[in-house]
């Protein structure tokens, strides 16, 4: 008879520092009790073997939705952003790829998916953060407000999911959908959700970021050492029930074969990782994200250096759910990133 014990044993249960490859601290659970030759009890146990390997009387359930790729350019060169403001209409982006797909719904998924394990993890995480606070007509008092309480809040977050022995907070988007956004065009896209599915940094770019912050001197510290980048995201003011945040499996993904390069004007770094569509890709998100939960995901790990051509972070990109209500709030969202040291 199958154990209703649901919480991994030990280790396992705790939050772990491992690599976004790594495979140790999986869960292990009990099934069932046989009777030995010596005529003792000894329970038959279930372990995880692999990253996102769940129960195997537990059955996650998944959901329909349209997915986003970068398309051909309308020039037939090398796809461009520019980052000038006033200027963001200058891209040779053509129309999206769309393809269809099921995506698992980590909200139900046993055991949890965790950082050290999958690079993916929810959390219930009170806030200090409103909407309210967001939209302060006072721009400055805004970016105050952010990247005072709202940075200290995620950085703790993030240290008590990593153990983690420095966090530094430093960026964030806040993006909305409005009454006249349009998803689907290339536009302002710094504000708005952002289907077309993709990676924000590499080896490369994560350095950038790591020294833009930190200055040179600190940064050769760190990159003495293993550190990493992970994203906080956030639903603001509503559930999220429409146009949520979705992840790929970053184990299955090879750059080359899977990617292409997004270059950029007028940025700090020169650019973005796109993915190609494949069939062999699995999708992940979780369901009815509340403004008072978190879903943390690695943007950047050293540790996973891609010698073997797999890429460094999670895949990420807003999708289109089929069976979503048709009336829902509009989404609204925050994410944090933050540089992250590890004592490894």
């Amino acid at each position: 008879m199958l154990s209703k014990l649901v919480r991994p044993f030990g280790a396992s249960a705790s939050r772990s520092r491992t690599s976004l490859a790594s495979t140790r601290f999986l869960a292990t659970v009990p099934l069932q009790q046989t009777v030995n030759s010596n005529g003792e009890l000894t329970p038959e146990v279930w372990s995880k073997g692999r990253p996102f390997e769940h129960y195997p009387w537990n059955n996650p359930p998944k959901t329909q939705g349209t997915v986003r790729f970068l398309g051909p350019t309308k020039d037939g060169k090398a796809a461009f952003l520019n980052f000038k403001k006033g200027e963001e209409h200058q891209t040779n982006f053509g129309p999206s790829l769309e393809r269809e797909v099921s995506i698992t719904d980590l909200r139900h998924f046993e055991p949890r998916t965790t950082l050290g394990v999958e690079g993916i993890e929810f959390v219930y995480s009170p806030t200090v953060l409103s909407e309210d606070k967001l939209l302060l007509p006072d721009k400055e008092a805004m970016e105050t407000f952010v990247r005072g309480a709202y940075f200290d809040e995620c950085a703790q977050l993030v240290k008590e999911k990593t153990g983690a022995t420095k966090v530094v907070a430093y960026n964030f988007r806040h993006r909305r959908i409005e009454i006249d956004t349009n998803l689907l065009d290339p536009y302002k896209f710094s504000g708005k959700p952002l289907p077309n599915f993709h990676m924000d940094n590499d080896a490369e770019t994560a350095e950038v970021n790591l020294r833009r912050v930190l200055g040179d001197e600190e940064a050769s510290v760190w990159t003495g050492k293993r550190w990493g980048i992970v994203n906080v995201w956030r639903p603001v003011g509503d559930v999220v029930r429409q146009w949520p945040l979705a992840l790929v499996d970053s184990r299955t993904v090879r750059y080359g074969r899977d990617t292409v390069p997004i270059y950029t004007l007028n940025n700090y770094k020169t650019h973005f990782t796109a993915l190609k569509p494949q069939s062999h890709f699995d999708f992940y998100y979780v369901s009815n994200l509340a403004p008072d939960e978190a879903l943390l995901f690695v943007d950047y790990d050293s540790a996973s250096s891609g010698s073997n051509g797999t890429v460094v972070g999670m895949a990420h990109g807003a999708f289109e759910d089929h069976n979503a209500p048709k009336k829902v709030p509009r989404r609204r969202s925050i994410e944090t990133r933050c540089l992250v040291l590890y004592d490894d």
